[in-house]
């Protein structure tokens, strides 16, 4: 080890304390496997009660399906908002010119893809989507 630290620059203390972490990561590699397969038969030996579907975690039905449709109700309001931030980025853009055609392109794409998001939550709320064709009419 001592030709080793001259041959890097003599008793520098950078050279000791990188030669030091080189070990470290050595050891560290070599007993890698050893504690990966200690931590398999640990996690194995464990009693699997956190698959049974009883409890608070996952409680009814009804339960999860609001879940869900507030969780689509959220993606459309977030939806929404980021359309108008993109909306006001292009503006801005366009106004001290620099390029904005990325900024309304994803702003059209929000808009669009929150029109779908609304559809499929109307749908879930159970309401009948009716497609107007008279414009108002």
């Amino acid at each position: 080890m001592k030709t080793c630290i001259k041959s890097y620059g003599g008793n520098s203390r950078c050279v000791r304390i990188g030669l030091r972490i080189i070990r470290i990561g050595q050891a560290a590699q070599m007993i890698e496997s050893l504690v990966l397969l200690v931590f398999l038969l640990v996690s194995a030996a464990i009693d699997a009660t956190a698959q049974t579907p009883s409890g608070n975690i996952f409680g009814s039905d009804q339960q999860v399906g609001n879940a869900i449709r507030e969780a689509i109700k959220w993606g459309r309001n977030l939806l929404f908002l980021m359309g108008i931030v993109f909306v006001g980025w292009g503006v801005v853009n366009f106004g001290t010119d620099k390029p904005a055609a990325k900024q309304i392109i994803a702003a059209i794409g929000c808009f669009a893809f929150g029109g779908i998001v609304a559809l499929v939550y109307s749908i879930s709320q159970g309401n009948a989507v009716n497609l107007d064709t008279g414009f108002g009419n």
